[in-house]
């Protein structure tokens, strides 16, 4: 049921575009809102501040990255052939829309790891650990959804050439 659920979702361009977003979005969104970061840097010696994605705040954030992604692999889709590369730079896309606007509301001081002196920022880790969870997340999901030559001996329901 597995293979046919994917093959399916291989073959609409729409299930296929919303797999791909979801796998870029959902990791990326999750590892910036996550309390996990938060939790482990507690454990540093002084001061540690962070910034997380809130819902009332974090809600116009998080609508950029999706209209980000789907503007630009809409738009990239019609000018790459391959769909991997098109997913691969509509998440650059949506990242450099997330800096810039996460830079307008709340300040260029949260990607300073650290600000003043004793205190430690824990955003740009938070944020590379979005960086490597979306983007990994998104290569296998590109691969698995990319389309697959059919195999030698598999019925494809085309007559056979030497009839």
């Amino acid at each position: 049921m597995t293979a046919t659920l994917a093959a399916r979702i291989r073959d609409s361009r729409i299930a296929s575009t919303a797999a791909l977003l979801l796998s870029f979005a959902l990791p990326f969104l999750w590892a910036l809102s996550t309390s996990l970061v938060w939790q482990l840097g507690k454990r540093v010696p002084g001061s540690v501040s962070d910034t997380a994605i809130a819902f009332p705040s974090g809600l116009a954030l998080i609508a950029i990255v999706l209209a980000a992604w789907l503007i630009g692999f809409a738009a990239l889709r019609r000018r790459v052939r391959s769909q991997r590369r098109a997913a691969w730079l509509a998440n650059t896309v949506a990242v450099a829309a997330f800096c810039v606007c996460f830079t307008w509301q709340f300040g260029s001081a949260d990607w300073n790891p650290r600000p003043d002196a004793g205190l430690t920022n824990l955003f740009p880790l938070r944020f590379a650990l979005a960086l490597a969870a979306a983007y990994l997340a998104s290569a296998c999901a590109a691969a698995y959804l990319a389309p697959r030559p059919p195999r030698a001996g598999a019925k494809t329901g085309a007559p056979d050439a030497q009839a």
